[in-house]
């Protein structure tokens, strides 16, 4: 005989999402152990939060600030400018990567000079752009086993409980259960956002890099034409791809 429509659709709403109030009573009902777990979580999850809306803003800042900065370069290499405008523009801007980087190789003489303290401005740059950068992909490691850890310290507490009460009733096995599920959807919420936050720094960052290294190939064109030893073409901007930009 089939079942009552009502029967079939009284437990929909069961399927809804759970309240701010039954989160907390979930967390309240679990273990010592569980809520450490999840303090240690949140507090990962809030770090993550905290580093990339940092870095975000600070590469948006350096998006403007290089893009302004190949305005200058591009009319040095058409000849509207000259180098020392261009030093000074940079000098004044010297929190930018590529400015850092123009300033110090700019006072080499040779493409050997130029290339030892282009690279020892981009190790600089690159670190400090990276820092903090760590406690993401450490999230992303440690965030998932936090989780599984609370989920088989939950496990083992609704086995101890049935062994205890000699029951296995849901009321006994219910606590430890919701402890499990809670640290394992808990750990995953800390993980997820902090993978994508760290591959889209690191992107990010690489592509300073690449951009700083562009402006090495350009400083060491200057310094061999100059010097006659290099190539006789004009200068000119090496080519990037279209999606390339920070």
């Amino acid at each position: 005989m089939a079942l009552p429509i009502a029967s079939v659709l009284a437990p929909a709403p069961f399927l809804g999402a759970l309240t701010a109030g039954d989160i907390m009573n979930l967390i309240n009902t679990s273990t010592f152990f569980g809520k450490f777990i999840l303090l240690v979580l949140l507090v990962m999850s809030v770090l993550s939060w905290a580093v990339f809306i940092d870095k975000a803003r600070g590469l948006t800042r350096l998006r403007r600030g290089h893009g302004a900065f190949w305005d200058h370069c591009d009319r040095w290499l058409a000849g509207e400018v000259t180098r020392r405008d261009l030093d000074a523009w940079a000098r004044a801007n010297g929190d930018l990567p590529l400015c850092s980087l123009l300033t110090a190789a700019g006072r080499a003489n040779d493409t050997a000079g130029v290339r030892r303290a282009s690279e020892r401005v981009m190790y600089l740059e690159v670190e400090h752009l990276e820092r903090y950068v760590i406690l993401l992909s450490t999230t992303v490691t440690v965030a998932p086993f936090l989780g599984l850890l609370g989920t088989v310290w939950g496990i083992m507490a609704s086995f101890w409980s049935m062994a205890s009460m000699h029951s296995a009733n849901l009321t006994v096995v219910a606590p430890g259960i919701a402890e499990a599920l809670i640290t394992t959807v808990a750990g995953l919420g800390a993980a997820i956002p902090a993978v994508i936050f760290y591959n889209m720094l690191v992107r990010k960052i690489d592509l300073v890099a690449n951009e700083m290294d562009r402006l090495r190939t350009i400083l060491e064109e200057s310094v061999g034409a100059g010097n006659g030893s290099g190539a006789r073409e004009p200068l000119h901007r090496p080519e990037r791809h279209e999606r390339e930009t920070i």
